[in-house]
Parts: C-alpha cells; structure tokens; sequence
C-alpha cells in the first residue's frame, strides 16, 4: 500500500503535483504487499486458529475475543551512539473497548522462531495503544537488566499519552535517542516525552541502598498516632435513641389534596383479550395506571407530614481521639548498602532486537496494522509516515466530509419538503455553499441571487400585493448654466427664447 502511494506522488509530479520521495532503505520495513511478508503465525496452542491475514495492504487481525501471535524477524539491531526509532500504524475498524494493539520487540537471540512465539518471548521494547479497564495508555516498556544480578526489569515510561480509539488510520512513533531522551508521537505530534535516567519507574538504576531484609519491627514498637480517650465517658443527655429524620409538624395538607382518591387506578380503557381463559389464567385484572385525577392536583391517598432533620439527633457516642503517649512513630528498616547497585549512564543502549511481534489478546475485532518501521534515522522514518500515513488520512478525511455532505443534503431535503420560510432560507444557505464550494467562480452570481431570494421571502411573500401608486410624471430636465460673455451670451438667450417658444405650442393642447 505505501508502495503504491509512493509511486502515485512520483506520477504526480509529473503533473506539477508536489514530488514525493521514493521510500528509504530501512533497518526494518514491512508494508504486506505481497501477503503477510516475514511475518508468521505462533504454533502455540494459545494462538489456535488465530485469523489473521492480509486485507486492503494491511494486517488483519479479525475476529474479537481471540489471543493473536505473529512475529517478524530482523536484522539484528544495535544501538550505542545512535537514535533507535520504531513506527507503526494502527486501525481500529470497530474501536477500542478492551484490549491491546501494541508491538513487541524482541530481544535477539540464537535461533529465533517465529512459531516459538508466546507472551513468554522476551522483550526488549513494548510500545504501542493499550485499553481495558484502568489501563488506558500508550505503552513504552524498557526491559534493561542488571549487570549485577542479571535480573531483567521491565521499566515503564511515565506520563504517557492516552491512545486513539476511533476507526480512523494512525501513527504511532517511538523515538529513543543518544542523550537517553525519549519521545512518543501520534500522528506525528509530539505526545509525551521524558528521560530514561528520569521518567521510568523503577528507575533503571536502582537505590544505593536499601532496607536491611533481615531487620523487623519489635513486638513492642507502637506506631498507632490515635487513640480513643480511656477517660472520656457519654454526656447523661445524650439519646442514642433519637431519630435522624422527625415529622415536619408545621406542615398542612395542601387544600386541594383528595385523600379519598386512589394514587392508582385500574385503566378503563382496557378490556380482557379474547383469547383469555379463567380457568387456565386466572380472574382478569385491567392493568393500573396513574389516577388522572390526581395530576393536576398536589396528591392523592392518604397525606403523611413531610419529614425533617431531627434537631436532637446525635447518633451513636463515641470517645474522642487523642494523641497515644506511646507512640513512637513510624517505623523503618535499617539501611544497608545494596548488593545489587549499578549505575548505567547510557540505558539509550539497549539490548539488541531481533524480531517484531504482535502478541495480544482483544475483545474487539478487526484491528489493522500497517507499516512497520525500525531504522536510526528518525527524520526518514517521520517523512515515511508523512508520505503513507498522510495520504490514507487525507482520503479517510476526504470520505468523512463527503458523509458529512450527504447528511447536511439530506437534512435540507427534509426541510425542502416541509417548507416554510425559515426553512427555505436555510435551505437556500445549504445549497448556495455547496455550489460555492464545488463551483468558486459562479459563487459571486449565485450569492446575488441568494440575496434577492432572502429579499423577497423576508418581505412577505403569500400576502395580498400592494396597490402600486400611478407614475409620477417625468421631472422637466434641468438645463445646465454655463458662463459666457459677448455674442456667444447673447446667442444663447436667442436660443433659450426659440426653446421656450417651441415648448409653448407643445402645451397648448393640454391647456384646451
């Protein structure tokens, strides 16, 4: 699929489009073209039956309530001065209400099989969206052992990021670099990030010391801070007895309470089906419904005061608490140096991977995988995602707006059919956008319009028309006046008295 992406942008930039480059030589790269790839299903009997298989470019792990256990072999990895970066996208077609959909990486090892796989196989990195119950997270998990003990540890990122659970395709980035920082994106956006030195509980390098195992607290060590007062005794007027709640004897029964009426009623409305039979089911009983005679009233049945706080209750006596004269304090085991003390400036060295796994169990079904990546260099990994990711997110997002579309259109139909002039303008708005959006150049045209059609609703169309008043006769023109002097002056007035003449004769008519 990413492939296939890649190869659209390089025809795109045939056309001008923006060119996208050809996919980079990765450590570690799987994009199941062709079938599920390296990847190969556990032949524990814990996975049995595991349906797992390729669809749409991506892993499928389809059915819901099943253990799933695939893996992938590597390259061996391994980092001492360089960055250590993992990517992956997850696609959650029906969400996520509990379970897993992280990646496991492997600690490499002398022959490694894939069908050996189980949640046994030790780790080195845990990383990806966990949710079930109070476990809502994105894990990162370091597995870093002791050079002392030997032990491995499993040492957990804090403050990480809460995953996505929708439907939609996204990218998960863990990012491990030399100066022992760490950070976690989603969708390329920097989600969390912290130090390996800092932020992992338990730290990977343990206390210099620690509480002596064979020290104990003595049998006559107090460390109760509270006691009940042995002098205290229970005041004489103090009534256990006395009720929390009393009736409120102030309150009257509203006037218009009916206290002969039932607060149900047998409906009269109903009637025995034909079917019945008394002897097999019994005498039939109309069902009881609320008494509407009591609905527009305060109540009906018998009344019973409303009950208050008892001003006199106290409840049970008990001695106050004072402080114990033999306390002695909180009590703590004697430090030791500890045996097991190491100090590792570099954990950003972790052990060498050897294979990807996704080892999981689900209540949710259809979850999808694309894309795996390990490499070192963390700005082609991202550009990687940008270029794959990106186009699967700019289509789900393209196919979210036409659903959102065809909503909004049905919706207007709906108002179209039912009328109405503040339906219609909304109508009118809705498809006005629409073809502003889909057709930018005519939007200026449909826009006037719009505007005319809002004009006309808003000034009353359905009523009677108004009585349209005759013409107002043509105003005479106005002539301009212009300065002049000499003969040209006098040939104006000459011209003004001939205009005047003509327009005399013109008017007689009328004036008979």
């Amino acid at each position: 699929m990413a492939r296939l992406l890649l190869a659209a942008g390089l025809i795109g930039a045939a056309f001008g489009q923006e060119e996208t480059a050809a996919a980079p030589s990765f450590l570690f790269l799987e994009e199941f073209t062709s079938g599920l790839g390296p990847f190969a299903k556990s032949d524990s009997s814990k996975y049995a039956g595991q349906p797992v298989s390729v669809k749409d470019g991506s892993i499928l792990f389809k059915d819901a309530n099943k253990h799933y256990g695939v893996s992938a072999p590597l390259k061996t990895v391994t980092t001492k001065d360089d960055s250590f970066v993992f990517q992956y996208e997850v696609e959650l077609t029906e969400g996520l209400q509990c379970g897993g959909a992280y990646v496991k990486l492997l600690k490499a090892e002398d022959g490694m099989d894939a069908t050996k796989l189980d949640n046994e196989s030790p780790y080195v990195i845990m990383f990806g969206p966990d949710s079930c119950g109070d476990t809502n997270k994105v894990h990162f998990i370091l597995r870093h052992q002791n050079p002392v003990s030997g032990e491995w540890e499993e040492k957990h990122a804090d403050n990480v990021p809460a995953p996505k659970k929708d439907k939609k395709s996204h990218l998960y980035t863990l990012v491990v670099r030399p100066d022992n920082s760490f950070e976690i994106f989603i969708d390329l956006e920097s989600k969390a990030k912290g130090s390996l030195l800092k932020d992992m509980a338990p730290p990977v390098n343990p206390p210099k010391e620690i509480d002596d195992p064979t020290d104990s607290k003595p049998e006559d060590w107090v460390d109760v801070k509270k006691i009940k007062d042995p002098e205290a005794t229970k005041p004489d007027d103090w009534d256990e007895n006395a009720p929390k709640k009393i009736p409120d004897e102030s309150a009257n029964m509203p006037s218009d309470w009916l206290e002969a009426e039932p607060d149900m009623v047998a409906d009269p409305s109903a009637e025995q089906p034909e079917d019945w039979d008394e002897d097999e089911d019994g005498e039939w009983e109309a069902p009881v419904i609320a008494n509407p005679k009591c609905a527009k009233v305060s109540g009906c049945g018998e009344w019973k005061r409303p009950e208050i706080d008892n001003p006199a209750y106290k409840g049970k006596w008990s001695a106050p608490m004072i402080d114990n004269p033999e306390y002695k304090g909180e009590w703590k085991a004697k430090q030791i140096e500890n045996p097991n003390f190491f100090e590792d400036l570099h954990p950003h060295n972790i052990a060498d991977v050897g294979a990807v796994a996704v080892e999981i169990w689900t209540t949710n079904a259809g979850i999808k995988m694309d894309n795996f990546v390990v490499d070192k260099d963390e700005a082609a990994v991202k550009a990687f995602g940008k270029n794959t990711w990106g186009a699967k997110k700019a289509a789900q997002d393209a196919d979210d707006k036409t659903e959102q579309k065809e909503k909004a259109k049905a919706a207007r139909e709906e108002k179209r059919e039912a009328g109405g002039v503040t339906n219609m303008i909304e109508v009118y708005l809705g498809d006005a956008m629409d073809l502003a959006l889909e057709n930018p150049i005519p939007a200026v045209i449909t826009l006037i319009v719009l505007l005319a059609s809002l004009i006309f609703l808003c000034s009353g169309s359905g009523s009677k028309p108004k009585p349209v008043a005759p013409p107002t006769p043509a105003a005479e023109p106005t002539e301009e006046k212009e300065e002049t002097t000499g003969d040209a002056k006098a040939e104006d007035e000459d011209a003004g008295s001939e205009d005047k003449g003509k327009k005399a004769k013109k008017r007689t008519p009328k004036a008979e």
